[in-house]
């Protein structure tokens, strides 16, 4: 319908009628945004003091207890190097070859009655000792099997070698006797 008077109104002489004004959200806006960022930077100076004062404390330990913690690093150092002879003592003792001359008077003095070596071969492996036995009977293989379990049981033998066992029996019936080999192996001996 169309307006039963005219309007003479001019808009942009007219005052504002609006209750809240754009300028107030504009202004609000960038104040929300300022007091934001000043709490944020004032909030990571905080946390940045706290870390400072942190590291402080911790630096003031360090420094009281520097003098014993070095003097436990100079302990452990002459420890490693003590531990270090003393290993490399230990494996010479270990690795010391076997002093022939001894090792064959160890064997006589051991030697039971009516057993005969017939060679004693000294390797780079171990010793092997071929013997006999005179007789074929059961009491031969017995003092075969004594003779081995004494090599085992002997302390001055059984310290130069890992092993000590029968590698060979067999009965030599022309001769009429038992022969065997025992062979002693190099090695850690067996505790």
């Amino acid at each position: 319908m169309p307006a039963w008077h005219t309007n003479f109104r001019s808009y942009a002489t007219l005052p504002d009628t609006k209750i809240i004004r754009t300028s107030f959200f504009v202004n609000g806006l960038i104040l929300f945004v300022a007091i934001g960022s000043t709490l944020i930077f004032a909030y990571q100076e905080y946390q940045l003091s706290v870390l400072r004062r942190q590291s402080n404390e911790w630096q003031v330990k360090i420094n009281s207890t520097k003098p014993v913690s070095d003097q436990a690093v100079t302990k452990y150092k002459k420890f490693q190097a003590e531990e270090r002879k003393i290993n490399d003592l230990d494996t010479f003792l270990r690795d010391q070859k076997l002093v022939f001359s001894d090792f064959i008077i160890r064997l006589s003095k051991t030697k039971p009655q009516g057993l005969v070596f017939a060679g004693v071969e000294y390797r780079d492996t171990g010793v092997s000792i071929r013997g006999y036995v005179q007789g074929m009977s059961e009491q031969a293989t017995t003092a075969v099997s004594l003779y081995e379990k004494q090599l085992k049981e002997d302390g001055v033998i059984n310290k130069s070698f890992g092993s000590i066992a029968m590698a060979n029996i067999s009965r030599d019936v022309q001769a009429g006797r038992l022969v065997f080999e025992v062979v002693l192996t190099f090695g850690k001996a067996k505790k």
